[in-house]
């Protein structure tokens, strides 16, 4: 980690970062979302920060649910992986990532590939020791939440146990997936979490699908479209 950090610190002499700018279709005429405007922003931070060389990457008309589709920032991310560049920039933290997953996955990639991720309305800088702690403080909160979503589910499974309730004779048919799963999801759906980034979560907490297997994004489509018809 220490070499990572250091290879940030002293790439000065030949620094080159990218810029990524996104709208939706819906915010394409806002002012101050606008490619133009974010464009403006950016180069005036990095300019700001030291960088003489900088390219600037254009997102439009996509949203900011998923990585998966944004074909401009992975390729940002594939360029900043291959050594190409040394930092990217983005003005607002929902114009990189709208989940904190999908957000630390990017944090985690810089810190891999020694890249530096700069977010303008957080203040936030991973080659300095304020941004490195302000990511940590995140991961750990994220940890948290998934934590105490995964206990609350065991209190309820042990007060049912203590209670001596049984599944289909005092508490109706056992449900494949338990009702604190399925709320759950809705609420990562809700969250703007991928249909992926919801699998990936439960899988690693230990958490079996419906028949006892992993996780996939279609089982927890499935999950979400069995909760809309309950509710028609």
């Amino acid at each position: 980690m220490e070499q990572k950090n250091k290879r940030l610190e002293d790439s000065s002499l030949d620094k080159f970062a990218l810029l990524y700018a996104r709208v939706s279709t819906s915010q394409q005429a806002n002012e101050g979302v606008s490619l133009d405007a974010q464009a403006r922003t950016l180069k005036s931070a990095a300019e700001a920060a030291g960088f003489t060389r900088y390219e600037l990457m254009r997102e439009e008309g996509r949203s900011g649910k998923s990585i998966k589709g944004r074909p401009v920032l992975r390729e940002a991310l594939k360029r900043l992986s291959a050594g190409e560049a040394n930092a990217l920039f983005v003005t607002r933290i929902d114009r990189l990532a709208r989940s904190t997953q999908d957000f630390l996955s990017i944090v985690d990639h810089s810190n891999e590939h020694g890249w530096r991720l700069v977010l303008l309305d957080l203040n936030l800088d991973t080659s300095t020791h304020n941004g490195r702690f302000t990511v940590t403080i995140m991961s750990a909160l994220a940890e948290m939440e998934r934590a105490i979503i995964a206990e609350r589910q065991k209190d309820i499974h042990k007060d049912r146990r203590d209670r001596g309730l049984v599944w289909g004779k005092d508490l109706g048919p056992k449900q494949r997936i338990s009702d604190e799963i399925r709320q759950r999801i809705r609420d990562e759906r809700s969250r703007g979490l991928s249909l992926r980034a919801i699998a990936r979560g439960l899988d690693a907490e230990g958490i079996k699908s419906a028949y006892g297997g992993r996780w996939t994004a279609s089982t927890i489509n499935y999950v979400l479209n069995e909760n809309m018809e309950e509710e028609k």
